[in-house]
Parts: structure tokens; C-alpha cells; sequence
């Protein structure tokens, strides 16, 4: 009888945390170039190309408090990726990206569409698929 603490390490469920934790390793690697901590590429993604954007809307589309948000947002002016705008008639605070932070994010765009590659190119069109909808039910299951 193999001992129970093999089987954990053999586990689906360990090689998935395994892959996953590598995979935002990976990740980061660029980040730390470009004075970005972790975190700060989904702030950066989620921001849309020339587009001004409300502190709300970061905070919905990246599930970060107000209270986590503005010190990210500090650091990405300060950083010269993103400036500060007005938004309407309501004088509501909001984001914009700068060519500097426009560039920043197509060279986080194009890493992580290479480390997708990378991991994903033996596999087949059928088989991204239903790995990509197993993982979103993955994450759907843990959520609740």
C-alpha cells in the first residue's frame, strides 16, 4: 500500500497548484522589469487600450477593494503607465494608459500569449478546450 503522502504528490489536484504556481512565477518574471509588483498585470489588462476608466470599474473587472486599488494606481503613475483623468460632467476620478503604459501592456500581452503557446502547443484544438472549460469550472466551484 503506497503511503498517503505519495499519493498527494501524484495527485491531479497537486500537479494543477504545481502547474499553477509555476505558471505565475513565469509570469512575474517581466514584471519586476518594468518596477511592477505582483498583481499589477491584471490592474494593467484590465485597463482598456486609450480608453479613460473609473476607479469602480478597475475595482469590478479585478475584484480589488478602493482600499487596494489606489496605492497600485499610485505606483502606475509614479511609473508613468497610467495618468489620472476626470470623468464627465461628475468630476468622477478615472484612469487613462499612457504610451508607456500602452507598451507595457502588449509586451505582457505577447508573454503571456507565449507562455500559453509554450504550454499549450502539443495539444489539440478539441483538447484546449475542454482543458480551458474544465479549469474556468474548476475556478467556478471554488468560488462559491
Amino acid at each position: 500500500m503506497i503511503p498517503m503522502h505519495k499519493k498527494v504528490f501524484h495527485s491531479t489536484l497537486y500537479h494543477l497548484i504545481e502547474a499553477g504556481q509555476l505558471a505565475r512565477l513565469t509570469l512575474l518574471r517581466p514584471l519586476t522589469e518594468y518596477g511592477l509588483h505582483a498583481g499589477d498585470d491584471a490592474l494593467i489588462l484590465a485597463m482598456k487600450k486609450h480608453k479613460k476608466i473609473s476607479d469602480n470599474q478597475i475595482c469590478h473587472m479585478t475584484g480589488l477593494t478602493p482600499e487596494t486599488l489606489q496605492p497600485r494606481l499610485d505606483r502606475l503613475i509614479a511609473l508613468g503607465m497610467i495618468e489620472r483623468k476626470t470623468l464627465g460632467t461628475e468630476l468622477t476620478p478615472g484612469s487613462k494608459m499612457t504610451k508607456k503604459g500602452l507598451s507595457i501592456r502588449k509586451k505582457l500581452i505577447i508573454h503571456w500569449r507565449e507562455l500559453e503557446d509554450a504550454l499549450m502547443h502539443d495539444l489539440s484544438h478539441k483538447s484546449k478546450n475542454q482543458l480551458r472549460h474544465t479549469l474556468k469550472r474548476f475556478a467556478d466551484l471554488l468560488s462559491l
